[in-house]
């Protein structure tokens, strides 16, 4: 028995890893000065996937406030369908939707209503993010140009490779505008398989053009499925 205590407190810094510490209370947004209303909004996709997550939090005074459920006539639509407020034990209060990947490809808005009628509303575009002109072969002794697009890339993008079954690991991160990503030779030559092996992905922040006085942030979060090219001697 004396060993539950180091482990409860393994698991909470774990708990508040993954959820960056951000509150997990719940309280009501009537209860709030409205221009206190953070907006936190995430969409997320992983290619092959056949839906797009879409998660939209409010928080009482910050990105790590209270999490709040929005009380009539307050209200969150997404391309005008209201959403519904779902909650846990460890996200506090959200509104979250999924949607078909081929039919949400395009462009939509989020509409946000506080308790006393002030409306704001938010457009983003849902873009495919590929790899383009990858090669089927690449020369261990070579750097291999890893190549990408997505509509509007901008600095506020970050793109990551990262590798996948592999002893000899590698990861790259550019920030930017830039269209590709050079995988050293030098990891290269450190790959033991005939094959390498990596997987790509965009973290986009899209500005808000209507929030409160407190702000919000929109996160978009597109992982393709990993790729695998054969390395020449």
């Amino acid at each position: 028995m004396h060993y539950q205590k180091p482990i409860l407190a393994g698991m909470l810094l774990l708990i508040c890893g993954l959820f960056a510490c951000n509150s997990n209370e719940i309280g009501e947004s009537k209860d709030v000065n409205q221009d206190k209303i953070y907006m936190d909004y995430s969409i997320t996709y992983y290619e092959g996937d056949d839906q797009v997550a879409l998660n939209f939090q409010y928080r009482f005074a910050g990105a790590a406030g209270t999490t709040l459920v929005l009380n009539n006539p307050s209200q969150v639509k997404l391309d005008g369908e209201v959403l519904k407020v779902d909650s846990s034990k460890y996200g506090g209060a959200f509104y979250t939707v999924n949607k078909s990947h081929h039919a949400f490809l395009g462009k939509h808005s989020i509409q946000f209503t506080d308790i006393n009628g002030k409306h704001f509303e938010n457009s983003f575009e849902f873009a495919p993010f590929t790899l383009v002109n990858l090669p089927a072969t690449a020369d261990r002794n070579k750097d291999l140009l890893v190549s990408y697009n997505i509509n509007g890339l901008n600095g506020n993008d970050d793109i990551e490779i990262n590798s996948v079954d592999t002893d000899s690991s590698f990861h790259y991160h550019e920030s930017g505008a830039n269209t590709s990503i050079a995988i050293t030779a030098s990891d290269l030559k450190r790959q033991k398989n005939v094959y390498v092996s990596f997987e790509a992905t965009i973290y986009r922040k899209i500005p808000l053009t209507q929030t409160t006085a407190e702000g919000g942030s929109l996160r978009l979060t597109y992982r393709l499925k990993p790729v695998k090219i054969k390395l020449q001697p």
